[in-house]
């Protein structure tokens, strides 16, 4: 009996649904389940279930690991404080005042968010360090200065000079769109501007900030570099550091490294699931998008603004990348200001040169990471949505995983599971290795863009597609991929700049004698050669900003 157009449209959607399930349990889940499981059984991976929860036990009974397990969520929740502290108020100057300049306002914002944190807290530790420019510049910084820099407090706010970026670019989007009839009804009821604030705007505003706090703890628990840079001279034990130092020093512990891997897993989760419910308890409900109210600022107003916003430029960009390209041209140290020079920046691009060779390797592992991500991301997304039931819905949380797990316990997981004696492909020690990790940990990027393109997208031609004898995948090719070019452009940048300049999975995961411009950063600071790690960093972050400048001109044109 011959299979009907409708049933063949719903084999071929579900036969779509279950490869996509297929690839991303195969990409996270199965890797994800193998450190879990190494996490309660620490000899599974050698055929034996010996030693249930054992790695569990010494968590609880080391005081010195609880201390950190709390040291690490205080110090994430820190930074979220004070990112809302900054954020906040930059993204009402930005939507609900006239504030001169907001092109650069908004572009001073976006700086930070492109500067690997990693950078910055290298950077500050050349100003704020014994004869650093601090010292240069000032004659002597005071003890109590320096003191409180290398401390919990110092380690939080450069974390947070350089999330709270985020904060901002939401908050200014949430009250761009608020209507004035809400604010123009509490006026008529007698409200003052503080009361509109607290009981109109605030409500409203929570999701933005929920959310946005929710990305800046995640990205805060979850980060290495600036715990690893910043948080060993300050003697603050963090959770990502040592998971690192765990695999990486000798005598290896993968139980203790998957145990506190999954605790950390643990954390990023209950705080996903855990924001979501506060915004849906405490939010002040959907509205329609309209004409927002502008408060006129007066001139000292205007001031006062720009005072805020400028300071927070100075100190989340400005001083670091002066003290950052200072660093790269110095050839020697004398009273003051170095001699200058740009012997550094050619003995990087020397043919055949160590530099040379990781900027190349970071260029290509970036570009082909971006590209698949793009692709496989997109089509996922697009079967995601345009989906129903209850696989659809697996597939939906399963396509989330990446974007809550931190990273280093991605990293971990990966080798744990590509390194697991059942599996004959030689992947693990490769650099394809280290591509499957870029693309495992920032495909989220490209589902988001696409997913959010495509419900604003009618099937409609999908469905005439169909109906006009179309595949499937003629349909997703000839239809939905014109469409959403602009929202995949957008993720490949965004997959491109964050894949240059990542540091956790590429120290992990590449070979011995191979480096790329994060690692290659991280290994020359901490060998002293600070000049060449900052000329490196120069030059990575100058590359992502025309890559960026290049994108929007073309995007324009």
């Amino acid at each position: 009996m011959p299979i009907d157009a409708p049933s063949r449209r719903w084999i071929a959607t579900r036969t779509q649904l279950l490869g996509c399930l297929a690839l991303l349990l195969l990409a996270t889940g199965y890797p994800l389940a193998v450190l879990f499981a190494q996490s309660v059984f620490p000899d599974i991976l050698g055929g034996s279930l010996d030693g249930f929860l054992d790695a569990y036990l010494r968590i609880v009974e080391t005081p010195d690991l609880l201390r950190m397990i709390g040291t690490s969520l205080l110090w994430a929740g820190a930074v979220t404080v004070t990112s809302w502290v900054f954020g906040i108020p930059c993204g009402y100057l930005l939507a609900r005042t006239n504030l001169p300049g907001k092109l650069w306002a908004r572009l001073s914002l976006l700086v930070p968010i492109m500067t690997p944190p990693y950078i910055l807290a290298l950077s500050y530790i050349l100003i704020m360090q014994q004869g650093g420019f601090a010292d240069a510049s000032l004659g002597h910084l005071p003890e109590a200065v320096r003191a409180w820099f290398f401390s919990f407090w110092g380690v939080t706010v450069v974390m947070a000079l350089a999330s709270f970026g985020y904060v901002s670019l939401a908050v200014e989007a949430t009250l761009s769109g608020l209507p004035r009839r809400l604010e123009d009804a509490a006026t008529v009821l007698g409200a003052d501007w503080w009361a509109r604030l607290r009981h109109v705007l605030l409500p409203l505003m929570l999701p933005a900030i929920l959310n946005s706090g929710l990305l800046v703890f995640l990205e805060a628990i979850s980060n290495f570099g600036v715990p690893a840079v910043l948080g060993t001279r300050s003697n603050l034990p963090l959770l990502p550091a040592e998971i690192f130092y765990l695999v990486t020093s000798w005598p290896v512990d993968l139980a203790l490294a998957t145990s506190l891997s999954s605790l950390l897993c643990l954390f990023a989760l209950i705080a996903l699931y855990g924001s979501r419910w506060l915004a849906n308890l405490i939010a002040g409900g959907s509205v329609r998008p309209g004409k927002p109210e502008i408060l006129h600022l007066p001139r000292w107003g205007k001031v006062a603004a720009w005072g805020w916003i400028g300071g927070l430029f100075l100190f989340s960009s400005g001083l670091p990348y002066i003290a950052m390209v200072i660093t790269s041209l110095a050839e020697s140290w004398g009273g003051g200001m170095p001699a200058l020079t740009l012997d550094n920046y050619r003995a990087l691009f020397a043919p055949g040169s160590r530099g040379l060779q990781a900027l190349l390797t970071s260029l290509g592992l970036s570009v082909g990471a971006a590209t698949l991500c793009i692709l496989i991301g997109g089509y996922i997304a697009y079967v995601n949505i345009r989906s129903q039931g209850p696989l659809q819905r697996f597939l939906d949380g399963l396509a989330t995983l990446p974007r809550v797990i931190p990273k280093i316990v991605m990293a971990v997981a990966l080798i744990l599971a590509w390194n697991a004696p059942w599996v004959r492909i030689d992947l693990y020690n490769t650099v394809w290795m280290l591509l499957l990790a870029y693309v495992v940990i920032y495909i989220t990027d490209a589902l988001n863009y696409s997913q959010s393109t495509l419900r604003s997208m009618s099937p409609n031609l999908e469905h005439a597609g169909s109906v006009l004898g179309a595949s499937q995948a003629t349909v997703f090719l000839r239809i939905v991929l014109p469409r959403l070019k602009p929202a995949l452009a957008a993720a490949w940048l965004t997959t491109f700049i964050v894949c240059m300049r990542e540091l956790v999975a590429s120290i992990l995961l590449l070979p011995p004698g191979v480096d790329v411009t994060a690692t290659y950063i991280f290994n020359q600071f901490e060998q002293g050669d600070i000049a060449m790690a900052m000329a490196m960093a120069t030059v990575t972050i100058l590359l992502s900003t025309v890559v960026l400048v290049v994108f929007q001109l073309r995007r324009r044109g």
